[in-house]
């Protein structure tokens, strides 16, 4: 009798830690692509605040430049919160595409800027690489290329 109440005892507890693990595993949705445009979103919108930096960047993330360099999130921070630009300027996205791959997410686009007077001085293209991770989706990784008209 004490045999196979340990049996049943240890059964428990294997379907319980299945469960629990199960429950863990993440399934892919509509929820994840909006989640990471709402996230690319804050970014852009809060792109000099160091504070919203520190929670959507992960510890791990990267930034290659133009310079050949690759910040860190701490160089990343520093670099975004020093250098604002001028207030007249906007900026919003063009053609976002985001595929989500499990726990990893990766969202391609165009970031326009424009003045107040309409003009368009500057439009970059970019990759952002995010990981689901401790419960929410945060960004590993960013690139960007300035984009230049080409002569016709």
């Amino acid at each position: 009798m004490i045999y196979i109440h340990g049996l049943l005892a240890a059964a428990t507890v294997i379907f319980c830690a299945s469960s629990v693990s199960g429950d863990q595993k993440r399934t892919t949705s509509n929820r994840d692509r909006d989640a990471l445009i709402a996230l690319e979103d804050d970014w852009l919108k809060n792109e000099h605040n160091a504070t919203k930096l520190e929670h959507i960047l992960a510890a791990d993330f990267l930034h290659p430049v133009v310079t050949g360099n690759i910040l860190n999130k701490a160089q990343h921070i520093k670099f975004s919160s020093t250098h604002i630009p001028a207030r007249n300027l906007t900026k919003r996205f063009e053609g976002l595409r985001v595929r989500v791959y499990g726990d990893i997410g990766i969202v391609n686009g165009l970031v326009v800027t424009t003045g107040k007077d309409g003009s368009t001085p500057r439009k970059s293209v970019f990759t952002d690489v995010f990981i689901y991770r401790d419960g929410r989706w945060q960004a590993v990784n960013a690139q960007e290329n300035a984009v230049h008209s080409s002569p016709r």
